[in-house]
């Protein structure tokens, strides 16, 4: 009798350990269902978790590149913004200095063409101090290295002679060129042309007197060759706007991390456009001949500052690509760990039911084997 109870008690164990096991298996699968994820510990799958992390990481890194892109993005749109005022500033100014080129003007004309034209030249520092993103300055010259550029003449105006050649030509600037308009002018019917310098940082006209034509003059670091003339050719005139040399800007690129990678970052130019960056400082309409000089300061300004519009145009289109990229390289890496850490549905559901039917026919052994176990040891102890 001893064998029965002992058989039953062993069947009893048997059914059981099946038992604990089926149990901690539908603890998973039931923990699978309701979190929607196979791996939600490191022993569900070790190196599992371990991929999946990784690539979780690195999603995270390109959505938060796509952020501090945006950002700066922003901040190109406003560091443009303001450029585009400083852009309308110019044109005005430039209006005020072809008013300002006319012989007629009386000096109180004169002085009030200046007060505005000095208003401008301030709206324009305003606006460049004032740019700024999140407290960030933008246009005042602390982000965005500049090249030293070489001194530049160019002839804005010349005059066409009677004998076929032009008033001016082979003109040349030395690297000591100092910047300022020279102003010539055909005179005596024909026998001399009249050199005048208008120097930009001070606003001076210097009257240079008089050069034999066909010769070669040099004037400030500036030298050109001046055409044949004739008593035909009297009067006519030609303009040359001199850029002395600049030394360029040494201030860093704003650095944005844009990537998921350690250094993978993106740099940031922005221009100064301050009136001193600009050239603009002085602008000076005492007489026409100083505010011929300053219309070709002015168109200067103009030209920088609408490059720097496009450069930053051309940087905004290239952080949006970096952005596009960054949420492609993101959604992947996110599928791709989702693939991994992520459960089935329809085979969570399959394993549940079959996990939750062995349960049940377990359940009903170990019911069993404990009846019979109970009967038969009450059926001992009542016949001792």
């Amino acid at each position: 009798m001893s064998f029965g109870i002992g058989s039953l008690t062993q069947q009893a164990n048997q059914a059981l350990s099946p038992l604990q096991q089926l149990q901690h298996d539908l603890l998973k699968q039931y923990q699978a269902a309701s979190t929607g994820k196979r791996i939600n510990s490191a022993a569900d799958d070790p190196s599992g978790l371990a991929i999946a992390t990784a690539l979780q990481t690195q999603s995270a890194g390109f959505d938060q590149g796509s952020q501090n892109a945006l950002n700066a993005g922003n901040a190109l749109n406003v560091a443009e913004g303001a450029l585009q005022t400083t852009t309308d500033a110019l044109q005005s100014l430039r209006s005020l200095a072809s008013q300002a080129v006319n012989d007629f003007l009386s000096p109180n004309d004169r002085q009030n063409l200046q007060a505005v034209a000095n208003q401008l030249v301030r709206q324009i520092n305003t606006d460049a101090q004032n740019a700024n993103f999140n407290g960030t300055p933008l246009l005042n010259g602390t982000f965005g290295s500049s090249p030293a550029t070489p001194p530049n003449a160019t002839v804005t105006s010349n005059a066409d002679l009677a004998g076929g050649s032009s008033l001016v030509s082979n003109v040349s600037a030395a690297p000591t060129a100092q910047a300022g308009t020279i102003g010539l002018s055909v005179v005596n019917n024909g026998t001399a042309v009249d050199v005048k310098f208008t120097d930009t940082t001070t606003g001076t006209t210097t009257d240079l007197g008089t050069q034999a034509p066909g010769s070669t003059v040099t004037v400030n670091g500036t030298t050109f060759t001046l055409g044949t003339t004739s008593n035909l050719d009297n009067g006519t005139t030609a303009t040359i706007q001199v850029q002395a040399a600049s030394t360029g800007s040494n201030a860093p690129n704003a650095q944005v991390q844009t990537g998921a990678n350690e250094g993978a970052t993106t740099a940031v130019a922005l221009p100064n456009a301050t009136s001193s960056a600009l050239f603009i400082k002085n602008v000076d309409f005492s007489s026409s001949a100083s505010a011929t000089n300053a219309i070709g300061q002015i168109d200067e300004a103009l030209t920088a500052t609408t490059s720097a519009r496009a450069n930053l145009g051309a940087q905004g289109v290239a952080i949006n690509n970096e952005i596009n990229a960054n949420n492609i390289a993101s959604n992947a890496l996110t599928s791709s760990a989702s693939n991994i850490e992520d459960a089935s549905a329809a085979q969570t559901s399959t394993e549940l039911y079959k996990l939750v039917v062995q349960q049940q026919i377990s359940l009903e052994t170990l019911r069993n084997a404990n009846s019979q176990f109970g009967f038969l040891n009450r059926f001992f102890n009542t016949g001792a």
